[in-house]
């Protein structure tokens, strides 16, 4: 990015903030927290500067301070301490905030990554982002008023939990809490129980609970198949080259239990007759389940962020310095209806002219913006910012 354009983007910036200044949104316990800022300096955008160790006494102080400095990112720990400003190993830690940060590259493979659009990705995490919701609320028992959610300016979204309840967990608990999530090392046994008539019983709770309700719905597709197409399908679920899979008897065994009327009764008030004796249809079911309904979470890159109880995290209301788009609060049932790419959109139409350093495209408040290398082209405002912060274009110099 060069200077003119860093100066135009910094003073884009610095105007949001003065008409947001009032209207941040704060951390509870601000006072306790420690700040970090990467500014509009002479390292940016070659090299990325944290300032942090940042300690503020009250909410004016704050807000003055953004409003003087407009940061290209804001951030503050989702930690308490004694003494915020102080070097780490002096802070004294008080307790932490529960955080889930979701993210594109969190939730599909780097192939699918480079495949899909930025409106595509988007729409893959916040369904993400409903389904771990659907979890801390079902799960954990927390109410929709305990989560405070934000759109990350970016690429996903990020969960606070501030109540005293989950302050004092420590690192190891909150890995706990992710691998339950994304049913890492998750076993179905777990939630099997002998009975006296000899059949089991599902503890129908948590995954248990999304493991029957997986079951049923696969018994009762069974029932409406064909024979030969319930035995194809069977057999993708268990894997039919495996050393577990199902003769032919055996699947047919699971077809005529999924045709009857009484037995699928009982499996779906959580017992599970005679099929104990079929573990794997119930293992394949299980894993297809688990597939379906669990948080994606590739190699658990939002694991660091959870169980990092000293972590920073983006200050909701502030800008994204790599989208220009605001990092947008959210209630929880405003989530389905929203859409980032129009509800971040934080600044106006007047035309900006700029030059395309790399071919780029996007669609914003409605409409789709190109560029290709070397174009010279007038945008909204709003998408001129957005290619600007991302690094596909410069502020074309007027001479």
């Amino acid at each position: 990015m060069n200077e003119q354009t860093v100066r135009f983007v910094h003073a884009k910036f610095k105007q949001y903030y003065k008409h947001k200044r009032t209207r941040l949104k704060l951390p509870a316990d601000l006072w306790m927290r420690e700040w970090g800022f990467i500014f509009f300096d002479r390292y940016y955008s070659s090299k990325t500067v944290m300032r942090r160790h940042k300690a503020f006494n009250s909410g004016i102080e704050l807000q003055n301070y953004i409003q003087d400095n407009a940061p290209a990112h804001a951030f503050h720990s989702a930690a308490i301490y004694k003494f915020p400003a102080a070097p780490m190993g002096k802070k004294e830690w008080l307790g932490a905030d529960l955080i889930f940060d979701l993210d594109a590259d969190h939730v599909v493979t780097e192939a699918e990554l480079a495949r899909c659009s930025y409106e595509d990705l988007l729409a893959v995490v916040k369904r993400e982002t409903l389904k771990l919701i659907d979890f801390l609320l079902d799960d954990f028992g927390f109410q929709e008023e305990d989560l405070e959610v934000a759109f990350s300016g970016s690429r996903g979204y990020h969960i606070h939990i501030t109540k005293d309840t989950v302050r004092q967990l420590g690192s190891r608990e909150r890995r706990e809490i992710i691998d339950y999530i994304t049913a890492t090392g998750l076993e179905m046994d777990t939630f099997l129980r002998a009975t006296g008539e000899g059949d089991l019983r599902l503890i129908a709770e948590g995954w248990g609970k999304r493991l029957l309700d997986g079951m049923v719905q696969f018994m009762h597709e069974l029932a409406e198949l064909e024979e030969e197409e319930a035995i194809r399908k069977i057999r993708n679920t268990t894997g039919s080259g495996s050393s577990s899979s199902m003769d032919r008897r055996q699947i047919r065994e699971v077809i005529r239990i999924a045709k009857d009327q009484t037995v699928m009764e009982r499996i779906e008030s959580g017992q599970i007759p005679r099929f104990s004796r079929l573990p794997a249809v119930w293992k394949g079911i299980a894993r297809l389940v688990t597939e379906t309904v669990r948080v994606e979470s590739a190699d658990r890159p939002d694991e660091p962020v959870t169980s990092d109880i000293k972590r920073l995290i983006r200050l909701p209301t502030s800008l994204h310095g790599k989208s220009s788009l605001e990092v947008k609060p959210l209630r929880v049932d405003a989530i389905p209806d929203f859409e980032p790419l129009e509800d971040a959109v934080v600044f106006g139409d007047a035309d900006v002219k700029v030059r395309a350093i790399r071919n780029s495209n996007v669609k914003l408040k409605g409409e789709r913006y190109e560029l290709e290398e070397g174009e010279i082209a007038s945008l909204p405002e709003y998408a001129a910012l957005y290619f600007l912060c991302r690094g596909a274009a410069e502020i074309e110099i007027k001479t």
